[in-house]
């Protein structure tokens, strides 16, 4: 795996900070100083040079590259002064770094685990403080696992896990797409909620493809397709918006029971709510902290468990609402909601806590399969319930309406559904 960043150093003693799980590691790192000030230090450079003065500018500065292993590292971190840390440090090698903004020398070596695999934690330190406290310097790490896999330990299986559950995604997009051309012809039209879904599956399969191909390419260069992985990330996002828009609709009562829903209202809350889990999602992917190991353990993807949460309450709520008082077939249907929409609003905030027991290298192969499947399962739920002639089919609008949509809810007759009568009830 390649990596390049920029290292933000700690009190110009700790320049840089990584970890990686791995069997046998081959690592190869260079630095080069970064100049926060650019144009500035370029001006003092040609001053100097002027004066005689240059020679400041060829010479290097030495730093070391030490290793930690997370067995240590809590240790490691409970010490105040980071030059301290040296003594928990499982190697240590120098590396010469130009001053003059070029990049020093690659610096190999190699890491072997004996027993089990572990998670390497690589510091830069610059005890002998030689450079300025405003310095930063950029770095680019390659690692190379057993056999010259880009792929670490918790990502070893990912490439033919996803291709597998896309070829299962496909499939179950061709029985869908199926059923849908099949309501078409029969009816003559898809009701919104099928319309909703066939945006949830679109918007799924096209985030497993372009995951797919980040993987893919990612197995033979190490950095995959960046623009492929975020697109992925922001089509995945939004299909579980979507889902979860359509799973609250349903629990207010939509297609159900006579129900105010404005379509503007719908729409403008559903556009901030993309709006802001997309900014989430790029903050995810912005972030570089040596303790994330999956994309919940940073404050961005913490917020996004927090909005989840957030959502089931409203879940929560709107369902109160509607099974107040309502028939007791619509009850015994929005039970079964209720139960699939607990899984589906919990199930993620629940898989994070789950997932910290386990080592960190096993978080998130266990966290992103549990996750896909979720998504999945509750896609295949709702076309299960949309498509077929089931409870939902029977006692919701796409039985009898011609017109999607909710209709207003009378004050002198909130019970009443498009597909109850008075005969229908005396059969309740």
């Amino acid at each position: 795996m390649a990596e390049r960043a920029t290292a933000v150093s700690w009190r110009s003693k700790i320049s840089g900070l990584h970890n990686h799980s791995w069997g046998t590691l081959e690592v190869g790192l260079h630095l080069k100083v970064w100049l926060q000030h650019r144009y500035r230090q370029l001006q003092f450079e040609a001053s100097c040079f002027r004066r005689g003065k240059a020679g400041r500018f060829n010479q290097n500065v030495t730093l070391f590259l030490e290793t930690y292993l997370d067995e240590d590292w809590n240790e490691v971190m409970s010490i105040e002064d980071p030059c301290q840390r040296k003594k928990k440090s499982r190697s240590s090698m120098s590396v010469s770094v130009p001053l003059d903004g070029r990049w020093s020398e690659t610096l190999r070596r190699t890491v072997r685990n004996n027993v089990r695999s572990h998670i390497w934690y690589f510091a830069v330190l610059d005890c002998a403080k030689k450079t300025e406290n405003s310095r930063k310097f950029e770095y680019e790490m390659t690692h190379l696992n057993e056999g010259g896999s880009h792929f670490t330990v918790e990502t070893r299986w990912t490439l033919p896990s996803n291709v597998l559950s896309l070829v299962c995604f496909v499939a179950f997009s061709g029985l869908f797409a199926k059923r849908c051309l099949a309501e078409m012809t029969s009816v003559g039209r898809l009701h919104m909620v099928i319309w909703a879904l066939v945006v949830v599956v679109a918007m799924q399969l096209l985030a497993q493809s372009l995951h797919a191909l980040h993987l893919w390419r990612y197995s033979y260069n190490g950095t995959g397709v960046r623009p492929f992985e975020i697109l992925a990330e922001i089509s995945f996002i939004l299909s579980q918006l979507v889902q979860s828009a359509l799973l609250l609709l349903i629990g207010y009562g939509y297609t159900l029971i006579p129900v105010d829903v404005d379509p503007a209202t719908v729409l403008l809350t559903f556009g901030i709510s993309a709006v802001v889990h997309i900014i989430l999602v790029l903050l995810i992917k912005a972030e570089d902290s040596a303790d994330k190991f999956h994309d919940y353990e940073g404050l961005a993807g913490k917020t996004l468990l927090a909005l989840r949460l957030a959502s089931f309450a409203v879940f929560l709520w709107c369902l109160k609402s509607t099974m107040t008082g309502a028939p007791y077939r619509i009850r015994g249907l929005l039970s079964m909601f209720a139960f699939v929409g607990a899984l589906y609003f919990i199930g993620p905030p629940f898989l994070v806590m789950l997932v910290s027991v386990f080592a960190p290298y096993w978080r998130p192969p266990i966290l992103n399969t549990s996750l896909m499947l979720l998504q999945i399962g509750t896609a295949w739920w709702l076309h299960n319930q949309f498509l077929s002639r089931g409870e939902y089919f029977k006692v919701s609008e796409l039985n009898s309406s011609s017109l999607p949509g909710g209709t207003p809810r009378s004050p002198r007759t909130p019970l009443e559904s498009p597909t109850r009568s008075p005969q229908r009830d005396k059969r309740d």
